[in-house]
């Protein structure tokens, strides 16, 4: 696994030219996409509409997926995922509605959208690029902390330090906040051609290291992206600290960890 660490203010463009690259090599590409504050932070998405705005990408032709929804909230709610990302990213670019696939918050029949996410993945060739964040309880995607991970695409129970995590967004009251949420499986995530992980924060660096030199295991599941064959970690030095500490003491026991490292100034 390849570790970059780089200013924050870098991580944007860094994440935009990788996005460059793979629209230009597969036009059709399906690409996977990631909400909550990261990509805010990180101006991910400010960057990629800058380039399609000045002409140097044009993603027109790609398929999209959004690898989760919060259950019981419909499209047009505040805190959707699919208002998320139209608020943050379609509105501001050329692509058709037709060529995405946001699960249905509201769908009667949570495990038939599951499979509908499935089948518009496999339909199109299978995941090209997949840009994630970090839970702060080591979740990737919406697949939260447990005993066994389905491989496919599921229903989840949202941990209740997440729910506490969201209540300010729902008014402060945690009663409103979904209890459910349909996400992508292990396997799903697996199967993605190349994934980008960025955490960035002095709140994310504990479970960065944990995550990357602790055990492999569904209590972690970020953890499971240490056997993913091509998979990066973008931090920047504040989410980096605690890996860095965690790397110098398995220095000193004699211990590798495997990790590639690259520093950006």
């Amino acid at each position: 696994m390849n570790i970059l660490i780089q200013p924050l203010s870098e991580i944007g463009p860094y994440i935009a030219d990788r996005v460059v690259r793979v629209a230009a090599a597969k036009p059709q590409a399906l690409f996977a996409w990631t909400t909550g504050n990261t990509p805010l932070r990180t101006g991910i998405y400010q960057e990629l509409i800058a380039r399609e705005a000045q002409g140097q990408l044009d993603l027109s032709s790609s398929w999209f997926v959004n690898p989760d929804e919060q259950l019981g909230i419909p499209q047009a709610h505040e805190e959707s995922y699919y208002t998320y990302m139209k608020r943050h990213f379609f509105d501001h670019i050329r692509h058709a509605e037709d060529r995405r696939f946001i699960p249905d918050g509201m769908t009667l029949d949570p495990l038939a959208e599951c499979e509908r996410m499935e089948q518009f993945i496999e339909a199109h060739g299978g995941i090209d690029y997949q840009l994630i964040g970090l839970g702060m309880n080591g979740h990737i995607c919406f697949i939260e902390p447990a005993p066994a991970l389905p491989a496919r695409s599921f229903v989840t129970e949202i941990a209740e330090v997440n729910r506490e995590l969201y209540a300010p967004l729902f008014g402060g009251v945690l009663a409103d906040v979904p209890k459910q949420a349909i996400t992508f499986g292990w396997g799903t995530v697996m199967k993605t051609r190349q994934i980008s992980l960025v955490a960035v924060g002095a709140e994310k660096s504990d479970m960065i290291a944990r995550a990357l030199t602790g055990p492999i295991t569904t209590e972690v599941p970020a953890s499971l992206l240490q056997l993913h064959p091509n998979a990066e970690v973008v931090l920047d030095e504040a989410a980096a600290a605690g890996l860095l500490r965690a790397e110098e003491e398995l220095t000193k026991r004699g211990i590798s960890s495997g990790l590639k490292w690259e520093r950006m100034q």
